[in-house]
């Protein structure tokens, strides 16, 4: 089996372009074979002896005969002419039923004159028959020729109606039918290693790199392929080297601030002194929010996340925050289990919620959990952002200040960008709103644990029922 399988592979074209025309060429030799074999199934098969049109075209050459010859020897041709086939021949007094005329320009009849090779007259006989019409009657007329030989004959109405019919349409269906399935698995054969380079591709832009790149498939497909992966370790290279330059600096500036810090202590005059330990304080918040955004969003391994219960974790940020006071309140929800890193999850609940407290003046937290998945709202009453500012927010060291009024001391800019980083590392959604009433309504969307693993190969969050409606 596997020596075919290789025979297969080392035949088949290594461009797209190559088994496009395979698959041309392939169809078109099926259905050559096919129509070759019908043909020569219904050609052997056909006698011709039971063909209506070969039953009239005989029936005329026996008209010409008994036009060209004598009187009496026109009753011995006429009784020769009983033994064709599908026609009945008799003599024929000329006399005609009332209300007979010329029959119109049948197919048959055009047959019988074309054989007959002169002008005749043919009269139908069979006005008054009830079954005259029939589609397969068969037809009852008299002929006269120009030298007054006369007989009468019945033979078939449709010359166009073979034995064989029914098998040529069967031919033909089943030709059609090959042909759309040969063409639906070769497309399908065709477009799969595209497939799974765009679900390696997708999974990459969802911060999971650990999808497999397709290893077989076309020439142009595998360079692609290749290219990628080479772009995967160049933005994962250019990831840990900024994570490695931080770090860098952090620990760099760390020392000489708290040296600063302890100098300021000596300062005497007390405004200077407070001034210079705020300045401190800033640089040492901004060093630690830096290395924060990029611990939290750079990408992590799938393997180390583990079944986390998200109520829990939305419960406990809340608890957190009412112990010092602030007004937040939460939603009573059951236990939700989703699949992820519980700090991280955390850090991005706790860092909605601090802005509303923050900007909104309080914060409202409400889940919603379906069969397809969980989602996290933050609700709060502040002026809310505008639409055209809210993927700006979104980027690291972008502050809402015409939106949410901040100040210098209030942030750097990154708590939405770590935010979107760590639910984007979960594949999962962020989502910032205006409330219809007023205030803004910040939520996370995640799969539930059991469509975690399944949601990274789609890396699209599944929808809600009221998204939906």
């Amino acid at each position: 089996m596997s020596g075919l399988r290789r025979l297969r592979a080392r035949l088949r074209p290594k461009t797209i372009a190559g088994q496009i025309a395979l698959l041309v060429v392939a169809g078109i030799a099926v259905a050559h074979v096919v129509a070759t074999a019908a043909f020569l199934m219904l050609h052997e098969s056909q006698n011709p002896d039971t063909l209506p049109g070969v039953a009239a075209s005989r029936l005329g050459v026996l008209v010409r005969l008994m036009d060209a010859a004598e009187p009496s020897v026109r009753p011995a041709l006429l009784a020769s002419g009983r033994s064709l086939p599908l026609i009945q021949v008799e003599p024929w007094d000329g006399s005609v039923p009332p209300g007979a005329k010329s029959l119109p320009d049948l197919p048959v009849i055009r047959k019988l004159r074309y054989g007959a090779g002169r002008p005749v007259t043919i009269t139908d006989l069979a006005m008054g028959d009830p079954e005259r019409n029939r589609s397969d009657a068969r037809l009852h007329i008299g002929i006269v020729t120009p030298t007054g030989a006369r007989l009468q004959a019945t033979l078939p109405n449709d010359p166009l109606r073979g034995p064989r019919q029914g098998a040529l349409i069967f031919t033909v269906v089943f030709l059609a039918l090959t042909l759309a399935l040969l063409c639906v698995w070769a497309t399908r054969a065709l477009t799969a290693p595209l497939k799974r380079l765009a679900g390696a591709a997708e999974a990459f832009g969802a911060r999971d790199d650990h999808v497999a790149l397709p290893e077989a498939g076309p020439r142009e497909v595998l360079a692609v392929s290749r290219a990628l992966d080479r772009m995967r370790s160049r933005v994962r290279r250019l990831i840990d080297d900024r994570t490695q330059m931080l770090a860098a600096i952090s620990h760099d500036l760390r020392t000489p601030i708290t040296r600063l810090r302890l100098r300021a202590e000596f300062i005497e005059d007390e405004n200077a002194r407070a001034s210079t330990l705020r300045d401190l304080d800033q640089m040492n918040g901004l060093v630690e929010a830096a290395l924060s955004f990029v611990r939290d969003g750079q990408i992590r391994d799938a393997n180390s996340h583990s079944l986390v219960d998200l109520a829990s974790v939305v419960q406990t940020v809340c608890d957190d925050f009412s112990d010092f006071g602030a007004p937040v309140s939460v939603s009573r929800s059951r236990h939700v289990l989703v699949q992820g890193r519980p700090e991280e999850l955390q850090r991005a609940v706790t860092n909605l919620v601090d802005n509303a407290v923050k900007y909104g003046g309080c914060a409202e937290v409400q889940m919603e959990a379906s069969a397809r998945g969980v989602r996290v709202c933050i609700l709060d009453s502040g002026p809310g952002i505008p639409e055209a500012d809210r993927e700006a927010m979104l980027q690291p060291f972008v502050r809402g200040d015409r939106a949410r009024n901040l100040n210098e001391a209030s942030g750097f800019g990154l708590g939405l960008s770590i935010v979107q980083a760590i639910v984007e590392a979960h594949n999962g959604r962020l989502r910032l709103e205006n409330r219809p009433g007023g205030g803004f309504c910040a939520s996370i969307e995640l799969p539930l644990a059991a469509q975690a693993f399944a949601g990274r190969a789609a890396q699209k969050p599944a929808p809600f029922p009221a998204e939906a409606a």
